[in-house]
């Protein structure tokens, strides 16, 4: 069986789902990331739903783990909705609200950093509409 993978940029827009709506934000695709994270105000606007477990998250900026809380979360990118368990933080201080991690990374997309928003030139994220996803 042969698998085709699609060339993915390093920001894309996805749409995360869940019981309340839906939001669509400008991801950062993360190959270092083993989970996808989701921002804490995104995962309650959407109404990601109840805690199905917790995490320790390494960082190299602290000492001990942190420890997160996991829920299952359906994201859309492109024409997939992937269903997928994702670690909830505050991102509040990062660029981007959503990371997409391995969990949805492997088997299904190639990373090219080079690229951004639908093929798009990382310079892209200079515009006014995209900068709103983030």
């Amino acid at each position: 069986m042969i698998c085709i993978k699609k060339t993915i940029g390093l920001t894309e827009k996805v749409v995360v789902i869940g019981e309340k709506g839906s939001k669509e934000v400008a991801a950062i695709f993360d190959t270092g990331g083993k989970t996808t994270s989701i921002d804490k105000k995104i995962a309650e606007e959407v109404g990601l739903g109840k805690t199905v477990d917790t995490t320790e998250v390494k960082n190299p900026s602290y000492s001990e783990p942190m420890e997160r809380e996991v829920k299952k979360a359906k994201i859309k990118i492109g024409d997939e909705v992937y269903e997928v368990k994702a670690n909830i933080q505050d991102r509040s201080h990062m660029t981007h609200k959503v990371l997409i991690g391995r969990n949805i990374i492997h088997g299904n997309y190639i990373v090219d950093v080079t690229l951004s928003h639908e093929n798009h030139s990382r310079d892209s994220l200079k515009k006014k509409e995209v900068r709103k996803l983030l």
